[in-house]
């Protein structure tokens, strides 16, 4: 279960994360009147900042049409299913895929 999912009986705003790919690692300051820089990479050149959920489509069109971004796109965290059933499903589906290929590699040995 998401924050976001969890925010939904109370009267505080959702958020949403914005990854933004930079030109120059100084364009990071022209980001603060956007929303919350909570991560800056110097060296990869992208900001997370975050802002409220409900002009988070806009915001993002308007930062790609600005000069010095490369690239504005909604995080994807949202979207990812971190449900205890999902993981255990997905261990599973790489256990026996692992058997299966060991399998397949004792057979070339023998």
């Amino acid at each position: 279960m998401s924050y976001n999912q969890d925010l939904k009986n109370t009267n505080i705003p959702a958020r949403v994360a914005i990854i933004v790919f930079l030109n120059q690692a100084q364009d990071q300051f022209k980001l603060r009147q956007f929303g919350d820089i909570v991560y800056f990479s110097k060296r990869k050149k992208y900001c997370l900042i975050y802002v409220n959920q409900a002009g988070a489509r806009e915001l993002t069109i308007k930062l790609n049409k600005l000069h010095f971004v490369k690239k504005a796109e909604i995080s994807p965290t949202s979207e990812l299913n971190f449900s205890r059933e999902h993981e255990e499903g997905q261990i599973n589906k790489l256990a026996t895929e692992a058997e299966q290929i060991l399998e397949e590699n004792e057979e070339y040995k023998q």
